[in-house]
């Protein structure tokens, strides 16, 4: 009787399909934020490295937040005044902001440009949070958080702008201009999404809420 030997191809393809039962045995990562990083990539939770992220927009939120302190590297800061929103046309300081600027952020004087450090700029960051889900999600998968920083922000509305559909329908493409020091994400529209997703898309949407909602009350 032949005795069957099984060459490294072989034993590639078993341990892979082992590896796969292992990461669906793993428990959801404790955080669900992604992090870009210049030069770099996406840092996902998992702790994976994406050089570029594809993924569905499940929810867009417009957030806006004042500091007062310099930046420190390392140091977390809660903002003075901020404000999260569904609509960037109706945007209010929050309820638990300390110290609100105004009234609104529309007129507000820390949010007009010229008010930021030597009169360029914003003084308030305005800056853009994504619900993300990747095209081979299941319905088990998180749903990822993304800051777009305030010199992304016009790349990813440009294409929003451009949409004929709902944006939950679409893929797009999140990169990095390597040419920066840091962090500028450049969105590009992908492709249609799969319809694999379409029974558990509103189900993410829901999970999304709670983070995409999230202030800067941190203590909370």
């Amino acid at each position: 009787m032949a005795t069957q030997i099984m060459n490294l191809q072989d034993l590639r393809t078993q341990l892979a399909a082992r590896l796969q039962g292992q990461k669906s045995a793993l428990p959801p990562p404790t955080s669900v934020r992604i992090k870009a990083v210049a030069k770099e990539g996406f840092h996902l939770p998992t702790g994976e490295i994406l050089e570029e992220l594809e993924a569905i927009v499940v929810d867009v939120r417009y957030v806006n937040a004042l500091y007062l302190k310099p930046y420190k590297t390392g140091v977390i800061e809660t903002p003075s005044c901020w404000s999260v929103a569904a609509d960037a046309n109706e945007m209010y300081p929050d309820e638990k902001a300390e110290k609100p600027a105004a009234n609104a952020c529309e007129g507000c004087p820390m949010n007009e440009w010229g008010s930021g450090a030597n009169g360029n700029g914003k003084k308030c960051k305005n800056s853009i949070r994504l619900a993300l889900l990747q095209p081979d999600a299941t319905e088990k998968s998180p749903v990822y958080i993304l800051e777009l920083p305030p010199t992304s922000c016009g790349s990813f509305l440009k294409v929003l702008r451009s949409l004929t559909v709902p944006v939950q329908t679409v893929v797009m493409r999140l990169s990095l201009d390597n040419k920066q020091t840091y962090p500028k994400v450049i969105t590009e529209l992908l492709s249609p999404a799969p319809d694999a997703i379409a029974p558990f898309l509103l189900a993410a949407i829901d999970r999304a809420q709670t983070p995409i909602n999230r202030g800067f009350d941190y203590d909370a």
